[in-house]
C-alpha cells in the first residue's frame, strides 16, 4: 500500500503516519523509486495505535507495548486506574478498555477494528486520536503562495529576456496571441526547471528567498520522479495551470482543504520545512522582484539598440532598419535590400518592389564606403486620397534610429533618442530640425489644397489643386 492508501484505510492523515514512523512504530519497505510500501501489518499497527491513543493511552506506553517491555493487560490495568479520576468524556473509553481487558487482548494480536466499532456505536462519533500525534509542519499558506508567484515571475523574466535578446521581439507590445504563447512557454519552463531545482537543492528561487525547503518525508532531497510528480500536481490541482479564474478557484479550494486538516495531493510524498521567518526576507523578496523588472527593462533597452554601431555602411544601415522595423511591428512584408532598395517578401523569395507614393526611394551619401547621410522626398499632386502623417513618420523615425542611434555617442540608458522620437510622432506635417549624436536631422513639409485635421490627417479640398511635398534628410 502507498501512503495514500494506508491513510484512507487507517483513517489517519499523512502527518499522523509520518509521526508514528518517526517514533519507530512503523518500518515500511522502500521501493526503487523512493516511495514507501506499507503492509497489512503496518495497517494493523496503525489501527491499534489509533484505538489506544483514542483511549488516552500515552505514546510512551504504546512504545513499551510495541517493544514488548509491557503487556497490554498491565497497561490497561494502570490506565483504568487513571481513568477513574477523569471526567465523563472518557467514560466510553473506560468501557472499551474494560472489554479489551476482559477479552485478554494482546497488543500483537488484538482486533482493533472490533473495539473501534464498539466505541463508535457508543459515542456515535468516529474514533479520533490526540492532535499532538503529528510531526510539526509549518502552516504557511500565504508564504507558499508568494513563493510560487515569485517563481513564476522568475521564469517570466527569463522568457522575456530570451524574446528580447535572442528573438528580437518587443516584449512590451505583445498581441493577445503572443501573450497566450508566453503563458504556455512559462509553464513549460516551470515544468522543466522546478523538478530539477527541487532534486538538486530542495528549493526554488521563490522558496529560497522566503526560507522554504521541500524534502521527502525523511528529510532527504526528492528524487526527480517525485519532484516532477509534485510539480505537475501543484500546477494542475493547486494553481489550475495559472489560468484566470480557474487559478483563483483552485487556490481557494486548496487553502480550505489545508485549513480543514486534509492532505493535499502533492504532499503525500514530500514535506515542507521553514528555515526561519525573519523580516529581512520580505525586503529580499521585494528586491528580487525589482531586479527582475530591471533585468527585463535592460533587455528591452539592448534589443532597441541598432545591431550595427559606429561607422556603418549602407548595407549595415539597411540591416538596422529592417531589424528595428520588425521589432516595432512595422510592415514586415517590405524590406530594404543591401543597396537600400525596397523589396517585398512574397513568401517565395524577395522580389523587387517598385513602391508607391508613400514608400519613397532612399538616397544615400557615402565616403570611402561609410554612410554619411541619407535623404528621401515624397511628392504628391492632385491626389484624391487623404494623407496620414504616420505614412512618413514611421520611415523617418526608423531611419533616425538606424543611423543616428547607431552612433557611438548613443549609450544604453540615454533618453535623447526617445525625446526625438516622441517629438516627431507628434509633429504631424510640421517641419523640424534636430541634431542628435552628431547627426543633423531635417524635415521640410509644404502643402496646398489640403485641410489639416487633428490626429495627423490631411484632407484634400474639393475643386482645388493639391500639392504635397516632404523632404527628409540626415547628415553626419
Amino acid at each position: 500500500m502507498t501512503i495514500r492508501d494506508i491513510e484512507i484505510e487507517s483513517g489517519m492523515t499523512r502527518a499522523n503516519i509520518r509521526f508514528y514512523e518517526a517514533e519507530g512504530l512503523l518500518n515500511p519497505e522502500r521501493r526503487e523509486n523512493g516511495y514507501r510500501e506499507y503492509s497489512e501489518d503496518d495497517l494493523e499497527i496503525l489501527k491499534r495505535i489509533k484505538l489506544l491513543r483514542a483511549l488516552h493511552i500515552s505514546l510512551e506506553e504504546i512504545k513499551c507495548l510495541h517493544a514488548g517491555d509491557k503487556t497490554l493487560v498491565d497497561v490497561l490495568e494502570q490506565h483504568l486506574v487513571n481513568l477513574q479520576s477523569e471526567k465523563t468524556d472518557i467514560e466510553q473509553a473506560q468501557k472499551i478498555c474494560t472489554i479489551m481487558r476482559n477479552d485478554g487482548a494482546q497488543y500483537q494480536t488484538f482486533n482493533a477494528q472490533r473495539y473501534m466499532d464498539t466505541l463508535e456505536r457508543s459515542t456515535s462519533e468516529p474514533v479520533s486520536i490526540p492532535s499532538s500525534d503529528i510531526l510539526p509542519e509549518p502552516h504557511i499558506p500565504w508564504r507558499r503562495y508568494f513563493a510560487r508567484i515569485l517563481d513564476y515571475a522568475v521564469y517570466n523574466a527569463l522568457w522575456n529576456v530570451f524574446l528580447a535578446l535572442v528573438l528580437n521581439i518587443n516584449i512590451y507590445s505583445r498581441s493577445a496571441a503572443g501573450n497566450a504563447l508566453d503563458s504556455i512557454a512559462i509553464l513549460v519552463i516551470l515544468f522543466i526547471a522546478e523538478p530539477i531545482l527541487l532534486t538538486l537543492f530542495g528549493t526554488t528561487p521563490g522558496k529560497w528567498v522566503l526560507g522554504i525547503r521541500v524534502t521527502d518525508n525523511e528529510g532527504e532531497l526528492l528524487t526527480y520522479e517525485s519532484a516532477r510528480a509534485r510539480t505537475w500536481s501543484v500546477m494542475f490541482r493547486g494553481v489550475g495551470l495559472m489560468l484566470p479564474f480557474f487559478r483563483q478557484y483552485r487556490q481557494w479550494q486548496s487553502y480550505k482543504a489545508k485549513n480543514d486538516g486534509e492532505t493535499l495531493d502533492w504532499e503525500y510524498n514530500s514535506a515542507i520545512t521553514l528555515k526561519d521567518d525573519k523580516p529581512w526576507r520580505i525586503f529580499a523578496y521585494l528586491g528580487v522582484y525589482a531586479s527582475l523588472f530591471g533585468m527585463m527593462y535592460f533587455a528591452s533597452e539592448i534589443a532597441e539598440m541598432p545591431k550595427n554601431r559606429g561607422d556603418i555602411t549602407v548595407a549595415e544601415f539597411c540591416q538596422n532598419y529592417n531589424r528595428l522595423a520588425k521589432y516595432y511591428g512595422s510592415d514586415t512584408d517590405i524590406y530594404l535590400d543591401e543597396q537600400g532598395n525596397w523589396e517585398r517578401n512574397d513568401h517565395l523569395g524577395y522580389v523587387t518592389y517598385m513602391g508607391y507614393q508613400y514608400d519613397p526611394r532612399f538616397v544615400f551619401e557615402e565616403t570611402d564606403g561609410i554612410m554619411t547621410g541619407m535623404h528621401f522626398t515624397a511628392y504628391l499632386q492632385d491626389d484624391p486620397e487623404i494623407i496620414k502623417s504616420y505614412f512618413f513618420e514611421e520611415k523617418m523615425i526608423l531611419s533616425i534610429l538606424a543611423f543616428a542611434g547607431a552612433q557611438e555617442e548613443n549609450w544604453l540608458l540615454s533618453n535623447q533618442m526617445d525625446k526625438i522620437v516622441e517629438s516627431i510622432s507628434q509633429s504631424h506635417f510640421a517641419s523640424y530640425q534636430y541634431t542628435i549624436y552628431g547627426v543633423n536631422v531635417t524635415c521640410e513639409v509644404d502643402y496646398t489644397g489640403y485641410t489639416k485635421i487633428n490626429m495627423g490627417i490631411l484632407w484634400p479640398e474639393d475643386d482645388t489643386e493639391s500639392r504635397f511635398t516632404l523632404t527628409f534628410s540626415m547628415q553626419k
